[in-house]
């Protein structure tokens, strides 16, 4: 934490603050207004691909202008972009007419008849004519003659001028607010790398990602940086074209045709990044190959076979090391291969070699996103949940569009127990995040909204994430929790019988099994299997949750032993238990103190089960 500034410099920055924000906001005002003029200009002429360059820059520096939002909408490629641009706009500005219509016409909203025009003003002219009188229309029907031939002579008149001025015409004609029209799109493959303009020198900050681009991989590709020219080969042009357009499979066929006219390591470079941005890892990783084979210096190639081998190769850490030491040896400045080798070096747990490469990388890229980003992961492995945070958000600041810091944000949003705050990030990245199924992040949504007493919606998450993962123990004893607290007992028993044929020693499954029984009323079976769980405590607070819990399930049976339970739990360390648990112990020792002998219940009973108080079970999810 920084220390405050002396009084002297708060006074004088009263007055200098003021006026240095003023002349920084008037000129930031101005160009931004000359780049909306260059975006009306664009799209008046079909450029959309410009008009979003000239967007992305503004929604970079001002992500809650709902006009930036409201103009994109006009300038993307498909109804999913649009719809996400839309929905943008209503979130920041609820009374936005525009986007509303547009919401309607799409139909993500309902129909509203305050949107639609009032009936006198739909009236048809052939209607009007019909409601008149028979007399009337014929009486003034040489009225009519007369005055259409005026109007054809009026309107030759002016087409006539149209010619000569058409120039300062269009001049006139531009828009003060968006053209928007609804016709359907054609559908785009999502975008895979943010693509920058070819440079020499490779240490630049890449493009931001639209927020609507579904990212493969946790990281932003690398640029195209130092691609070499290829004007001479058709194919290559109508390639980049094509990827600048989404049609990657096409764009992929011309640069094939392009490196077998001239093979460049450029060429299969950009060829194996859109691979790897749809998940084709062994393409990926034969399309970087050839590129060394071309080019044994080319930098980029080692980087892209460095992350190919890291998503797709078995035990693959020590191969993607070398491929990315060779690339920084070839090209020290690409420090995105830095902060590769930061993240391989956390996850081995070496976690100060992994801030080394990270602050060499903020010294190459210092406004990069990627580096406040990998910074927030970087604290999230050392358990600083505050600093993690507020790097990520400083990652957001700098681009609002890089998908996996809403992963991560709302990560950190879980283990903090903010389970609200944790749900819009998570929302945005499985929303316009990869197109295969992060099961881990479906599994932290799922938390954050049954945390939320938002069952329905968590269960649905979770048999979307079993469905792409059966196998996943941590899901089954999710879904048993949410199960629980929804009094879907049966369900629960079932989702935590899958856990133990997972694995029979895990305690939380048997202690789940126990608890699910419990809520049947089945006392002596939930008694049997509490007392299975104890075998499996490795803590005391596992010990805690077997005590607490048996004592319910035995008290119908056996006050006495009910009565041994409370008193073992209260024995436990307080950090061992919420402190509900303690209170509720000690009311039921009061209560279960009798000076005679209370005598055995029948094990057939019609009695009301015991009050369940349901928790959480400890879910891991990093």
């Amino acid at each position: 934490m920084l220390a405050a500034p002396p009084a002297l410099a708060q006074e004088a920055a009263r007055f200098t603050l003021p006026l240095r924000t003023g002349c920084a906001t008037l000129f930031t005002r101005m160009a931004d207004e000359k780049i909306l003029e260059e975006v009306r200009t664009a799209l008046a002429q079909g450029q959309r691909a410009r008009a979003r360059d000239l967007l992305t820059r503004l929604l970079r520096r001002a992500p809650n202008q709902p006009e930036y939002w409201l103009w994109m909408s006009a300038a993307v490629e498909t109804p999913k972009e649009r719809l996400y641009c839309l929905r943008e706009v209503l979130r920041l500005d609820p009374d936005n007419l525009d986007a509303r219509r547009g919401l309607i016409l799409m139909g993500a909203l309902p129909h509203d008849e305050r949107l639609v025009a009032p009936a006198a003003l739909q009236r048809r002219t052939w209607q009007v004519d019909l409601e008149k009188p028979r007399d009337e229309v014929t009486h003034h029907l040489w009225r009519r003659v007369a005055l259409y031939a005026g109007l054809v002579i009026l309107v030759a008149a002016l087409v006539t001028l149209g010619v000569f001025s058409v120039n300062r015409l269009r001049q006139r004609a531009q828009p003060t607010r968006p053209v928007i029209s609804f016709q359907p799109l054609p559908t785009a493959t999502p975008l895979p790398a943010a693509q920058t303009a070819a440079t020499p020198n490779p240490a630049f900050t890449p493009t931001i990602t639209p927020p609507w681009a579904a990212l493969a991989a946790t990281y932003t590709p690398t640029p195209a940086y130092g691609r070499t020219p290829h004007p001479i080969i058709e194919a290559y042009s109508l390639g980049l074209r094509a990827f600048e357009r989404g049609d990657y499979n096409r764009a992929i066929q011309y640069l094939d045709q392009a490196a077998q006219i001239q093979p460049a390591a450029d060429i299969y470079t950009l060829i194996g990044d859109i691979y790897l941005s749809q998940g084709a890892y062994s393409q990926a990783l034969q399309a970087y190959n050839q590129a060394i084979q071309t080019d044994k210096t080319y930098a980029p190639a080692y980087l892209g076979r460095a992350r190919a081998l890291l998503q797709s190769a078995p035990n693959p850490e020590q191969e993607a090391r070398r491929n990315l030491e060779e690339a920084l040896r070839l090209d020290p400045n690409l420090a995105e291969a830095r902060l590769e080798l930061a993240r391989l070096a956390a996850e081995q747990g070496d976690l100060a070699a992994a801030t080394r490469q990270i602050e060499q990388a903020a010294t190459q890229l210092p406004e990069s996103p990627l580096v406040a980003y990998y910074r927030g992961w970087l604290a999230l492995q050392s358990n600083d949940l505050d600093e993690a945070l507020r790097q990520v958000q400083e990652a957001l600041r700098r681009d609002v569009t890089l998908l996996p810091a809403y992963r991560l944000l709302g990560q950190i949003y879980l283990l903090q127990d903010q389970p609200a705050q944790a749900i819009p990030p998570l929302e945005v990245y499985l929303t316009y995040g990869p197109p295969s199924a992060d099961v881990e992040a479906l599994g932290w949504l799922a938390q954050a909204y049954a945390r939320e007493g938002r069952a329905d919606e968590a269960l649905a998450l979770l048999d979307r994430a079993l469905a792409a993962d059966r196998l996943n123990l941590t899901l089954w004893l999710q879904r048993g929790e949410v199960n629980l607290q929804a009094s879907n007992n049966t369900a629960a028993l079932e989702d935590f019988k899958q856990a133990l044929n997972l694995n029979p020693r895990s305690f939380a499954a048997s202690l789940g099994r126990g608890r699910a029984l419990l809520g049947l009323q089945a006392y002596g079976d939930a008694y049997m299997q509490l007392s299975k769980s104890e075998g499996l405590a490795r803590s005391a607070a596992d010990k805690a949750a077997v005590y607490y819990w048996r004592a319910q399930a035995v008290e119908p049976l056996d006050p006495r032993a009910a009565y041994a339970d409370w008193q073992r739990l209260l024995a436990l360390p307080e950090t061992a238990m919420p402190a509900t648990w303690r209170t509720q112990a000690q009311a039921a020792l009061a209560r279960l103190a009798t000076p005679t002998a209370t005598p055995l219940r029948s094990l057939t009973l019609t009695s009301t089960p015991p009050q369940v108080t349901p928790t959480y079970a400890a879910t891991a999810i990093r």
